[in-house]
């Protein structure tokens, strides 16, 4: 069974996107073998696919609340350091 979701989040300009994607490409790397994990920065927004093939919901799951919370992350630094609003 193949399980996937695809996330675009607005952004407020193609150097923010490109930060943001850098800071969450690590994930790719710990992500199970199952899974893939692409980001792109595309209209002013950052997209984030995530595919599983044959593995767990629950690890699924856990993947996307994984990144969701980088995300998260990285946006509370990118305000912190540029004092205004980047999504």
């Amino acid at each position: 069974m193949i399980i996937e979701i695809k996330l675009a989040i607005p952004i407020k300009d193609l150097e923010t996107c490109r930060g943001v994607k850098n800071a969450l490409e690590p994930d790719n790397a710990t992500a199970p073998p199952q899974i893939s994990i692409t980001i792109e920065c595309e209209d002013n927004a950052i997209v984030v696919h995530v595919k599983g093939k044959d593995v767990n919901i629950l690890t699924f799951r856990n993947t996307v609340d994984d990144l969701l919370e980088h995300l998260s992350l990285a946006k509370k630094l990118l305000q912190q350091c540029t004092k205004q609003s980047v999504f």
